[in-house]
């Protein structure tokens, strides 16, 4: 009961960048279903802090959001090597097959 409660004494503020620092682990987990969940959620979230301090929050959380887009470059430019290595060893098993 008592981490409920701890939740609900959370600032807006604290809970828009704990999501924000989960998301960025998320992404360097690679759980990128997780990170979509998340970042949905965010952009609820963010509309929780008040008016008078949403500038702030908004710029750590675009920063966060900057990171997760380079660890998502990332990841693609593995995934892409991984299917490039995957089809020269498709056609290299045909061309040999063909002999």
């Amino acid at each position: 009961m008592a981490v409920s409660q701890a939740a609900m004494t959370e600032s807006p503020q604290s809970v828009v960048l704990e999501m924000s620092e989960r998301m960025q682990a998320l992404a360097a987990a690679g759980d990128w279903h997780e990170v979509e969940n998340l970042a949905a959620r965010l952009r609820g979230a963010v509309l929780n802090v008040p008016e008078a301090e949403r500038r702030s929050i908004l710029m750590a959380v675009q920063r966060a959001t900057e990171k997760v887009a380079a660890e998502v470059a990332h990841a693609r430019g593995d995934a892409a090597g991984k299917l490039s290595a995957l089809r020269r060893g498709q056609v290299a098993t045909k061309a040999y097959e063909s002999r």
